[in-house]
């Protein structure tokens, strides 16, 4: 039986590229096969040299991306050889004429910015859960085509059964920010993959991204065609709140203390928002107060608690909360964030700079400085 498993890939920074030669290091406009494929090997924590074994139910699954946000493409200047030089083709380290020092490797590298997609994986069963259970629970961290674009929301969205890859992509929503009339769609495009045995239409273009080994890096072609999908036009979920008073809960109880380093544990350390080191445990519903599950509590680093608490103190929220894992509230969040860092009333203004820095992304505005301070 057939499944179909969707992917929601989504960041500052995207690059999935095909046509990469030398020097110059492109990106295509929407994710590549290998690309994706790669990403589902990284969360099985499989090898390079392990990988043709993993790759054989991979490669027949069908794919299909939609594309919710195109994002804008951007060239990075990038240096490598970090002093210790570039090796030569016969041995040795090159090194320049002129100052008789290691050389050093020079590129221009490509990045679609704050692009958005909905990918959808198609074909056996046992494949696809294989990878839903690997993307629920990675072994390594996953990325969105290059170690240094890391997505800003979780990439696992769902499981289920189509008709087609055409199907799940138009029976996805697709999340507005503001009012939604009832039964109002949005026109998007979709990159769709045919299916192989049967001739491709005319606009059919062909690619070669179906990675066959990862070792020395050797791809197959597949078609592909382009055209115009319809999904569901959905409002983000407005937060919320109940008349009920939330229970209070004792934090220097042991069922507390020991809950709270299950959910660390669970999230790896790691706030489940934007993914820096975790160092508070946050309550989505206070239901269980007293006696919480893991799926009542989320981990986040402190800029994001901050941000969390502030929306639930504006919104008077009671026993239900926000939930930072909630794509619905994400844009909110983000929102407030942004509102924190540029902030002049913080008292933990150096901490939130030194968060900022590290997040390093374009969705956060730089806060102004402070007299007498550096950032």
């Amino acid at each position: 039986m057939n499944q179909t498993l969707l992917l929601r890939l989504s960041g500052p920074m995207q690059s999935w590229g095909t046509g990469s030669k030398l020097q110059i290091r492109r990106t295509d406009q929407y994710p590549s096969k290998s690309g994706v494929l790669g990403l589902l090997l990284c969360a099985m924590g499989v090898e390079r040299d392990r990988a043709p074994a993993f790759l054989v139910p991979l490669v027949g699954l069908e794919m299909g991306v939609r594309i919710d946000r195109p994002g804008a493409l951007d060239w990075d200047y990038h240096t490598a050889g970090a002093g210790g030089g570039i090796r030569k083709a016969e041995g040795g380290i090159k090194f320049t004429a002129s100052t008789k020092k290691p050389e050093t490797l020079l590129s221009r590298r490509q990045y679609l910015l704050d692009a958005s997609f909905l990918v959808a994986l198609r074909g056996d069963s046992e494949a696809i859960q294989m990878a839903a259970n690997a993307l629920r629970d990675p072994v390594w961290p996953v990325f969105l085509g290059r170690k240094c674009c890391v997505p800003t929301e979780p990439v696992f969205t769902a499981t289920g059964e189509y008709p087609s890859l055409k199907a799940a992509l138009e029976a996805t929503p697709f999340y507005v920010d503001g009012f939604v009339r009832d039964g109002s769609t949005e026109e998007l495009d979709a990159v769709i993959e045919h299916k192989p045995g049967s001739h491709p239409p005319e606009n059919a273009r062909l690619v070669h991204d179906v990675p066959r080994t990862l070792r020395n890096p050797s791809h197959g072609p597949r078609w592909v065609v382009r055209s115009k999908i319809h999904a569901p036009r959905t409002e983000y979920s407005r937060m919320n709140r109940t008349e009920a008073t939330r229970a209070r809960v004792d934090y220097a109880s042991p069922q507390w203390k020991s809950i709270r380093k299950e959910r660390l544990n669970f999230d790896h350390g790691l706030c489940v928002f934007c993914k820096l080191p975790a160092e508070q445990v946050h309550h989505v519903t206070y239901e269980n107060a007293g006696h919480e599950q893991l799926e009542d509590l989320r981990s986040l680093c402190c800029l994001c608690h901050d941000a969390c608490t502030q929306l639930e103190y504006g919104g008077d929220m009671q026993q239900h909360r926000v939930d930072p894992a909630d794509h619905n509230q994400r844009e909110l969040i983000l929102r407030q964030v942004n509102l924190l860092l540029t902030s002049r009333r913080l008292g933990r203004r150096r901490a939130i700079m030194e968060t900022s820095r590290l997040l390093s992304v374009d969705f956060l505005v730089d806060a102004p400085g402070v007299e007498g301070e550096t950032p």
